[in-house]
């Protein structure tokens, strides 16, 4: 089965399971708030998917799952708190960037307003808390509130990785260490604990755990550092975003810290107060001549290795769904390098 046909199999039933989820819940008076929710999970009004969410975390959550003998069905409550939380942050994550757009639609603070897109990001959380406490009938009461507590741990790290990413606008100095801690709150700890709570709901403990999450980690934190380089030296057809944005954004991401650190005349770039479209490329060079790119593949390529010899420990013989894991963490991991 190839992973095309693993996510035709799976991805409905995460689909079904996220709207089963939200319409059986009372919103009384607050209609206009079930809607807000139903716009930003991507649902058209007939409950067709509108947009291109892939529902890649909580399709890593019962490819974990599956992987490990355990049943899709079990583990899917706590792939739907997974998708449920992780829009909550991108509704916040919007909120404080200012961003207009998500997924090439208005985003919900710029449709409705702040003070209700922050209303809708915190319901999200709120359901997200009890769909997960959902594994109690589907596998047992232990699972669940180990889940539960496990999942507002990694809460507290997507904050501090946010507040991290948040202060890094102010701040004049940061060095890679802090920066790398930054996206392991921000990006790595929630991908970490989906590959963990499948495990978890298939019944495993101990090693294997401990290995799912490093897995998980190490995806995270490849995936945004490629995510990086690409915001540099990517191909815009591809990734549909433009190479000039971060630097003209002055986004403080790892290749661009990496200049800051060694690079003279790239400190001398950055300090144009005019940055234009010309200006970026001569800086993207510089980048390139002082080593920056080379750092940011190594780095990448560091964690992705990591990954995968994860991955092998795991599953030295491969059901269907680990061989779809191992193609999905390929695919994540090879984009456009």
């Amino acid at each position: 089965m190839t992973l095309s046909d693993l996510q035709d199999q799976i991805i409905p039933q995460i689909e079904t399971g996220l709207q089963e989820k939200i319409n059986a819940l009372d919103f009384n008076q607050a209609g206009q708030l079930k809607r807000m929710i139903t716009y930003q999970m991507g649902w058209r009004a007939d409950g067709t998917h509108d947009g291109p969410g892939k529902r890649i975390r909580p399709f890593l959550t019962l490819l974990c799952a599956g992987a490990c003998d355990g049943h899709i069905e079990a583990a899917l409550p706590a792939a739907i708190a997974i998708e449920l939380l992780h829009n909550f942050t991108l509704i916040h994550d919007d909120i404080q960037d200012k961003s207009p757009l998500r997924h090439g639609k208005p985003s919900l603070w710029k449709k409705w307003g702040i003070a209700q897109a922050i209303n809708a990001g915190d319901a999200l959380f709120a359901i997200a808390q009890m769909a997960i406490l959902e594994l109690a009938k589907t596998v047992n009461e232990h699972i669940s509130n180990l889940a539960a507590c496990e999942l507002n741990q990694v809460c507290l790290h997507l904050t501090q990785g946010q507040y991290l990413d948040i202060a890094f606008e102010s701040l004049h100095n940061v060095d890679i260490k802090t920066y790398l801690e930054m996206i392991e709150g921000k990006t790595a700890a929630l991908i970490a604990f989906t590959a963990y709570v499948g495990g978890l709901a298939a019944g495993q403990a101990g090693h294997i755990l401990d290995l799912l999450s490093a897995y998980g980690q190490c995806l995270g934190m490849a995936f945004q550092i490629q995510d990086d380089f690409l915001g540099i030296w990517g191909d815009p057809f591809v990734t549909g975003k433009s190479t000039a944005s971060d630097l003209l954004t002055r986004k403080k991401s790892l290749p661009i810290l990496y200049g800051l650190e060694n690079c003279p005349e790239f400190q001398a770039q950055w300090k144009n107060t005019t940055l234009t479209t010309e200006h970026v490329d001569d800086m993207a060079k510089t980048l390139e001549i002082c080593g920056a790119k080379q750092f940011v593949l190594s780095k990448a390529k560091d964690y992705t290795e990591r990954a995968f010899e994860n991955l092998e420990q795991l599953f030295p013989r491969r059901n269907t769904y680990a061989a779809g894991l191992f193609d999905l963490t390929d695919a994540l991991l090879n984009r456009n390098l």
